[in-house]
């Protein structure tokens, strides 16, 4: 096992003990609160999550604004109301930049935002597939009840559970127990920060060369400790030592790893791409479209269907540009059969095929269906302050980045 961190853009620590800056916060303990709420290894393995602007280790966050895009609009926004980090939903970089230079999108964003001093950070398809993701607005704003989603979160090998045990003098407990929970660690369900505790005596004699914190050298000291025990993802356990160790006072920390049998049930079935839901009631086409465009809201909605006044009960939801997901609702004899697809982005030929398929579609824009989510987002996030020791206020961006407008010609 190493005895550091995975040397990755996609894998942030800090340490605990580090000195808090003048103000605000370092801007790897944001780095690290983002991956956490939204595992960066939920995204899809062609997507770009996480710090695409900034220096985790140094870089000082004095505000924090989430919006849906990197745009001009949304970085001269990020210096108006004080933030220096833009947490975005939409990476700014897909594709390596062969020079950074103004003679691209791309390059003349990442300019702006290196010389305004703003760090960007990108959390995409981990929050597509969160528990409540980018598709859950526009699913409330029809009332889907019996949620499921369309493609869940695959099983991993680094998903197996693992029980973690450490020795920790008793005044160090709370410390050790909230640093570990940093990288998930305790994580049951819905609760956090789950950990078992029970009281004993430790014993140990440092060496002539040991450096101990407490005891003497060539003395046997007994200390009084707690064992600590904390369920975590085996793909966790190289984070959660470093964390461990970071916050334990010993010069040689104790710990015990023992492999789990998983309980059946106990996969998350809530995660995954875009949702399948029950309205409460059968309504005509005519009348789902009218919800969303009103609710959502979507001035831009366009309606794909042989018969818009034909009843529909089982709906499908994506939030932004979910036509990858049409071939597993229209497969021949696909459990996700659903009579109409709510999503953005839509193309002209496989609008057809998907009617030749007998699927209604509502293309309710990629904005107007995604940009709602934020708003849990930033709650989330909010709601993380405690454990993640966050200070920097976080702002919700009221920037519309949709870059379609209804246009008409004059009379």
């Amino acid at each position: 096992m190493a005895n550091g961190p995975k040397d990755s853009a996609d894998f942030h620590v800090w340490h605990t003990d580090k000195p808090a800056p003048p103000e605000g916060d370092w801007l790897d303990q944001w780095c690290v609160a983002v991956s956490s709420t939204y595992p960066t290894r939920d995204a899809e393995r062609w997507d770009q999550v996480g710090l695409h602007v900034g220096d985790p280790r140094s870089d000082v966050v004095t505000g924090v604004l989430v919006a849906l895009d990197v745009t001009m609009a949304t970085l001269a926004e990020a210096d108006r109301v004080g933030a220096n980090l833009l947490l975005a939903h939409h990476p700014l970089m897909f594709s390596p930049l062969p020079r950074l230079t103004p003679h691209t999108a791309v390059g003349r964003l990442t300019l702006q935002a290196a010389r305004q001093g703003c760090a960007v950070y990108a959390a995409h398809t981990n929050v597509d597939k969160a528990a409540r993701g980018t598709s859950h607005p526009a699913a409330e704003a029809l009332g889907l009840t019996d949620l499921r989603p369309i493609e869940p979160v695959p099983p991993k090998p680094g998903d197996a559970p693992v029980k973690i045990v450490t020795f920790v003098p008793r005044d160090h407990t709370e410390r050790v127990i909230a640093a570990m929970a940093l990288d998930g660690a305790g994580t049951i369900g819905d609760y956090t920060e789950c950990a078992f505790v029970s009281p004993g005596q430790g014993q140990f004699r440092p060496g002539p060369a040991a450096a101990p914190v407490i005891g003497e050298k060539g003395e046997l000291t007994r200390v009084e400790e707690d064992r600590v025990e904390m369920v975590i993802r085996a793909g966790d356990v190289e984070s959660t030592l470093h964390h461990l160790r970071d916050a334990h006072p010993y010069e040689e920390v104790p710990f015990d790893l023992y492999p789990l049998e998983e309980p059946l049930g106990a996969r998350d079935t809530n995660r995954g791409l875009g949702l399948i839901g029950t309205l409460p009631e059968p309504m005509p086409l005519r009348r789902v479209a009218a919800l969303l465009a009103d609710r959502l809201p979507s001035p831009s909605l366009r309606l794909a269907a042989d018969d818009p006044d034909a009843l529909v009960r089982r709906v499908g939801v994506v939030g932004g540009a979910g036509e990858s997901l049409i071939p597993r609702l229209t497969a021949y004899d696909s459990p996700n059969a659903v009579d109409v697809l709510v999503t953005g982005d839509l193309k002209h030929h496989t609008t057809l095929d998907a009617l030749t398929m007998g699927l209604a579609l509502i293309d309710a824009g990629h904005f107007p269906t995604e940009n709602p989510a934020m708003d849990d987002v930033a709650a989330r996030l909010e709601a993380a302050r405690p454990t993640f020791g966050l200070t920097a206020p976080i702002h919700r961006s009221t920037v519309t980045t949709d870059p379609w407008t209804n246009w008409k010609a004059p009379a």
